[in-house]
């Protein structure tokens, strides 16, 4: 149960490290055993998956923008209705508790808008340009090289593009939960008393004797 739950709030942190070891099967394009499928593809099949797949990539990149605009938009708001919350809660656990759930959810909403920035870098983009296209013209053994190549290269960066949409869209759902729950304490938490009535400033006029 407890490592469900670990598993649920914080596993959208790995996503870095995991998207390194898909990165490394760039490396082995050519003998890579979970690139067999695509080996086994006709030629002309081959074509319309890497077309499938730069359509595939486009969509990502315009989800994980939006998921990106999101988080940033939540981590403004966010921190100034916190800072308006606390300041209005008397010194109490609750408010302790208050303040570490709302330090959480700005966590998952920053984490969140740190990688979907790094996801909307420039990636590689494969099968175009002219020496593709002279590659594939030529047919033969280089050809289908090039084919090969282009589609398992679109494979590999869409499984990282996925994987940064997918942990950005768990990261605005952990950040929401924390703020919500948050926000519950927040009303059974003791309000900060009103200060007292500040003391008359003196004149400096003083009776005579």
């Amino acid at each position: 149960m407890i490592k469900a739950l670990w598993s649920f709030l914080f596993d959208a942190f790995r996503t870095p490290l995991v998207n390194r070891r898909i990165a490394k099967r760039l490396q082995s394009l050519d003998s890579h055993e979970s690139f067999s499928d695509i080996r086994s593809l006709s030629d002309g099949d081959i074509k319309k998956y890497v077309d499938s797949e730069w359509t595939r990539a486009k969509e990502l990149d315009d989800k994980l923008s939006k998921l990106t605009a999101s988080l940033s938009i939540a981590l403004t708001v966010g921190g100034a209705v916190a800072k308006t919350i606390v300041d209005g809660l008397a010194a109490s656990p609750i408010k302790i508790a208050v303040l570490t759930l709302l330090f959480l959810s700005m966590v998952f909403f920053l984490y969140g808008a740190i990688l979907g920035f790094r996801g909307l870098r420039p990636k590689p983009r494969f099968g175009y340009g002219a020496k593709f296209m002279n590659a594939v013209e030529a047919g033969g053994e280089d050809a289908r090289k090039t084919l090969n190549e282009a589609a398992a290269s679109f494979e590999v960066l869409n499984m990282i593009r996925a994987n940064e949409a997918s942990a950005a869209i768990d990261l605005i759902r952990n950040g929401i939960i924390f703020f919500a729950v948050a926000m519950a304490l927040s009303f059974v938490a003791p309000p900060k008393s009103p200060d007292a009535h500040p003391a008359l400033p003196r004149t400096g006029v003083q009776s005579t004797p």
